[in-house]
């Protein structure tokens, strides 16, 4: 958005604000995963066992519930077709939404179970995983975004654990957890066309810095995180705690954040410099936390999970880790997503979704 040219001789007064929760919203159920469309400033819910429900980014209020098919676990969208997908893993079928009506446009038949899924937005592709309960196979859709049809079914030894799209190369990375690889899709002719060996259990989704080239994959029961150079197709180990448990990047600064969450102690955060992919600081962190961030304001979030109390949320400067704020969202439940347009995070809870602010 372009802002209005000011009078050099002009003062601005600003009053510095620290992130605060704005709302907390009643919701019907259980929030699962949370995806936002920052073109419409709409906010996508899955309801364990009951839907889709919408949210006015504007307003706060919920203007929707969707009806899916069983069990709706993931969400994903497509921004430039105000499109809206959801997978369903009890009756292995995708739901395609219209964003603009809230109403079902189609049910696709995926598999046997439903799981991951990603969209490229530029090519308008739908990827969804699905695995089988009675077999060692792992199925891949491909999807057709303009006439929702299937356009191929790619099938591997193993499972689809995690789908990454990038959509400036139309490449589509998938880990293995079966098989403990990572391979690369060509979004054009759907081919799979390089696998590498990583650590044990790569169950995380990886971050994938589109600027350098830089494919980081956390392994949840090795002291590694593999790191691919997706221009080059070389790999390498960064040496990290055991049970990585959380990811995020900031490609504005470069950086890259993986938890190390233990059983019985307290973790460490990790801060890697993505230019030298060397860690350039540790802090410890609670046993069980989760980790997402605001690259426009440079603030990472940190949500504790605390027995029998409010779990408090915590928010970082993402160079210095100071402290900024504590929050207390309530139970560190469901997913959690973020509009940089408008600086505001989503989170999930039992029966609530909590809006923060950030500044």
């Amino acid at each position: 958005m372009s802002r209005p040219l000011l009078n050099a001789r002009a003062r601005i007064n600003v009053t510095p604000s620290k992130p605060r929760i704005i709302a907390t919203i009643p919701v019907s159920g259980q929030v699962g995963q949370i995806a936002v469309n920052p073109a419409t400033n709409r906010v996508y819910y899955t309801l364990a066992e009951r839907g889709l429900g919408v949210l006015d980014g504007k307003t706060n209020k919920i203007v929707a519930t969707v009806s899916t098919g069983q069990m709706p676990l993931n969400v994903a969208l497509n921004p430039r077709t105000n499109r809206v997908y959801v997978t369903n893993w009890l009756d292995g079928s995708l739901t395609v939404i219209n964003g603009g009506t809230n109403r079902v446009i189609k049910t696709i038949p995926i598999g046997e179970r439903c799981d991951e899924i990603a969209v490229n937005p530029v090519t308008n592709l739908i990827y969804v995983a699905s695995i089988s309960l009675s077999s060692s196979i792992g199925r891949l859709t491909v999807i057709d975004g303009k006439t929702n049809t299937v356009r191929k079914r790619i099938s591997i030894q193993g499972r689809f654990s995690t789908l990454v799209v990038d959509d400036v190369t139309n490449r589509i990375y998938f880990t293995n957890t079966s098989k403990d690889t990572v391979s690369v899709l060509d979004g054009s002719s759907q081919k799979i066309l390089r696998t590498w060996k990583v650590g044990s259990n790569p169950v995380i989704t990886p971050v994938l810095n589109k600027q350098t080239k830089q494919l980081y994959i956390p392994n949840n029961l090795s002291r590694y995180c593999s790191i691919l150079d997706t221009a080059s197709g070389t790999m390498r180990k960064l040496q990290l705690g055991r049970l990585q448990s959380e990811i995020v990047l900031n490609p504005v600064t470069n950086r890259v954040y993986i938890t190390s969450a233990q059983e019985s102690s307290k973790g460490l955060l990790y801060v890697i410099n993505g230019k030298t992919n060397r860690v350039v600081r540790t802090k410890t962190i609670p046993t069980y936390a989760s980790l997402y961030l605001n690259s426009r304001t440079n603030h990472l979030f940190l949500s504790e999970d605390v027995d029998s109390k409010p779990d408090p949320l915590t928010v970082y400067n993402g160079s210095s880790l100071k402290r900024i704020a504590v929050l207390q969202p309530g139970e560190s439940l469901g997913g959690t997503a973020v509009n940089e347009r408008t600086n505001r995070i989503y989170k999930g809870g039992e029966k609530t979704l909590v809006v923060i602010q950030d500044f």
